[in-house]
């Protein structure tokens, strides 16, 4: 179980140019789309931000627990490419992709995380694009850095990562399609406001089983037998409104194999953007969409960060009537924020989670 708490006011900003008023302007999410695996695992240079997010527990051969997080950023800076600026240098990026990635021991009560920042060039950082993967099937769709690379597989997909004192190299395997979050009838279109574009499409891979090896300080080679990560795959280019403060975001595993996805978008103001949605994920992969109205979402005990200050909630309640569903969330271990300040500009908190409760009485 994995939850994600940011908050973009306490957290500084990151500065991007931008194109004059009559320069061609980035895609737009509109419409539903009609998503095609697995060429839409690929890339859309088309929209200007995307990312590719991949979160889970697991266990090693001592029955040490461990979280993860692994994410590969792509944002591009105008929606012209560089030879249509009229520029001819290899060096010209218009794409700048960003690595987070972070490991929580939680036996040891011990976290770290560590990011990058790479230009889309000569090949040092970049993404099969969704039209070659879906004109040449026999492509792989692989997205990666000098330092990370997620490499589509025959039964899923390979994960491998190293940065500062850490470093992932895992296996995984799916064993269900892909989710598409969005209310029904726009299945993969997710909603975070009411402004034309204001939304990203959004699909998730909850049920992965992986394997492997880890690396965590000074403790090499960790082999990795069991776990279950989830894979996000987000992209658009208007996704948030200059009144919008951060968010949470959770994605839960229960032991019944059913899942859970949900987020909350909250205004600078206090108040909860009514587009906060989720889904309800049965066994078989079979989603329900959760608009605001049916669930509900209470913090508890809060943490201030020493490092930058900033307050989390850390322990949560969750309710959704529709499925009679309590479910109480505390984080595993209380030090998990992220500190990308020099990526991103942000600091954040994804941390693992334990989960009790009922579902169905």
């Amino acid at each position: 179980m994995l939850f994600r708490y940011i908050l973009f006011a306490a957290a500084g900003a990151v500065s991007f140019t931008c194109a004059a008023a009559d320069a061609p302007v980035f895609e737009q999410v509109l419409t539903p789309r009609h998503f095609s695996f697995p060429a839409d695992h690929a890339s859309h240079p088309g929209f200007q931000t995307e990312w590719w997010y991949v979160t889970g527990n697991v266990q090693d051969d001592r029955g040490a627990h461990f979280g993860y997080q692994f994410t590969i950023f792509r944002r591009a800076m105008d929606a012209q490419t560089p030879l249509e600026r009229g520029r001819s240098s290899a060096w010209s990026a218009n794409d700048f992709f960003l690595l987070h990635l972070a490991v929580s021991a939680v036996d040891l009560n011990d976290h770290a995380n560590a990011q990058s920042l790479q230009r889309g060039v000569l090949q040092i950082a970049g993404a099969t694009d969704f039209k070659t993967a879906a004109q040449q099937t026999s492509t792989p769709v692989r997205v990666w850095m000098k330092d990370a690379a997620f490499t589509r597989s025959a039964t899923g997909w390979k994960l491998t990562a190293r940065a500062d004192s850490i470093g992932i190299d895992f296996d995984l395997i799916e064993s269900l399609p892909p989710v598409l979050h969005g209310a029904a009838g726009e299945e993969g279109l997710s909603r975070k406001g009411p402004r034309p574009g204001q939304a990203s499409y959004y699909y998730s891979v909850p049920f992965l089983k992986t394997t492997g090896a880890l690396d965590f300080k000074q403790h090499r080679g960790i082999k990795i037998i069991s776990g279950r990560s989830w894979m996000d795959h987000e992209f658009g280019s208007n996704q948030l409104a200059a009144e919008q403060a951060g968010w949470e975001w959770f994605s839960i595993h229960l032991d019944d194999g059913r899942a859970l996805m949900l987020y909350v978008l909250r205004n600078k103001d206090g108040s909860i953007e009514p587009r906060s949605s989720g889904s309800w994920i049965e066994k078989d992969g079979r989603a329900t969409h959760l608009a605001r109205a049916d669930f509900e979402l209470s913090p508890g005990r809060k943490w201030t960060s020493p490092h930058s200050g900033i307050e989390y909630a850390l322990d949560w309640k969750i309710k959704i009537p529709s499925v009679k569903a309590g479910l109480e969330l505390r984080a595993a271990m209380d030090d998990q924020e992220f500190n990308a300040e020099k990526s991103t500009g942000l600091n954040y908190y994804e941390g693992a989670a334990r989960i009790s409760g009922q579902v169905g009485g």
